[in-house]
C-alpha cells in the first residue's frame, strides 16, 4: 500500500470523526428557547413564593420574572424583557436592568438541557459592578402548556389544609387580561367584592401567580404576592403551594357560572 493512500486513508477518518462528534453536540441555541420556571436549587424543591421565570426569546432578549420585595411592607411580582443574552458553546451571558433599575451582568454555566429539563450553576454574577459569589446548582422545567383558556372564569372554593386559617369559602373571578376580582364574606355572611385587591396574575403553564393588596387573614397592609402550582381537571381546580417548614397548602374549587352577589 502506498505512503500517500494511508495519509488519504487516515485524514478521511479524522473528518469523518470531527463531523460526528460536532452533529452530536446539543444544540443549545435552539433547546434554550421558550419559558422555564426554577423549581430546584441544590437539587431541593424550593418554597413555590421562591419561584422565578426565564424565557429566552428568538430575537436574543430574555424575559425575567420574578417576586421582589419592595420595602418593608410591599412585595410584587414583576415582568422585565430589558435583558439581552447570547449563547456560547455551553455558556449563556445575560446582561440587563431589572425592575428595580439594579444592573446585572451573568454567566450561566449549562450543565445539562434537554427538551423539558435545564440545569445550570452561576460562573459570574455582578450587581451594579459589585461581583457575588454564587456557587448553588439551579434546576428548571420547560413551560410547554398555555392553560389561559382554561384557567379564565368564576372558580368556588376554599383551603383544604387541615389546621389552615383559612377556613371560609371564596370566589375568584379571573379575566383574560390578566386582572381578577375577589370575593369574601363578611361576618354577616354577606357577599364582598375586595375594591382595594389591586389584583393582577399571571401564568406559566401551571403555574399562576397573583398580586394583590391588604392580606385580610394577617390584618397586614401593603403590596403581596403568591405563587401557586395548579392543575385542572375540567371544572375542578385544585392549587398547591410549598410554603415554610415544608408544609403543603391546598385550595380546591369548583367552576361556576357567575361570581355571587354583592352587597352594595
Amino acid at each position: 500500500m502506498n505512503k500517500s493512500y494511508i495519509l488519504y486513508s487516515f485524514a478521511l477518518i479524522a473528518v469523518v470523526f470531527c463531523s460526528c462528534t460536532k452533529n452530536n453536540e446539543p444544540n443549545y441555541a435552539e433547546l434554550l428557547k421558550g419559558a422555564w420556571a426554577n423549581t430546584m436549587v441544590n437539587e431541593q424543591a424550593i418554597m413555590t413564593d421562591n419561584t422565578f421565570i426565564m424565557e429566552f426569546k428568538s430575537d436574543n432578549i430574555q424575559l425575567y420574572a420574578v417576586g421582589y420585595r419592595l420595602d418593608d411592607n410591599n412585595k410584587g411580582w414583576r415582568e422585565n424583557n430589558n435583558y439581552t443574552y447570547s449563547i456560547n458553546q455551553n455558556l449563556i451571558s445575560i446582561d440587563g436592568t431589572d425592575g428595580l433599575e439594579d444592573n446585572y451582568h451573568l454567566v450561566l454555566n449549562i450543565l445539562s438541557l434537554e427538551q423539558d429539563l435545564l440545569s445550570y450553576s452561576v460562573q459570574t454574577f455582578s450587581l451594579n459592578g459589585e461581583v457575588i459569589a454564587d456557587t448553588k446548582t439551579y434546576t428548571c422545567q420547560k413551560i410547554t402548556k398555555d392553560y389561559s383558556e382554561e384557567f379564565t372564569g368564576v372558580w368556588y372554593g376554599l383551603c383544604t389544609t387541615e389546621g389552615s386559617a383559612d377556613s371560609l369559602y371564596h370566589y375568584w373571578e379571573y379575566f383574560d387580561d390578566g386582572s381578577y376580582n375577589y370575593y369574601y364574606q363578611d361576618e354577616n355572611s354577606n357577599w364582598i367584592k375586595k375594591t382595594d385587591n389591586e389584583g393582577q396574575y399571571f401564568l406559566y403553564g401551571n403555574l399562576m401567580v397573583s398580586n394583590y393588596s391588604h392580606d385580610l387573614l394577617s390584618g397586614g397592609t401593603g403590596l403581596a404576592y403568591e405563587c401557586w402550582n395548579f392543575s385542572i381537571n375540567e371544572n375542578t381546580m385544585v392549587w398547591t403551594g410549598l410554603r415554610e417548614n415544608n408544609t403543603i397548602i391546598t385550595y380546591e374549587m369548583e367552576k361556576v357560572q357567575s361570581s355571587p352577589e354583592i352587597l352594595q
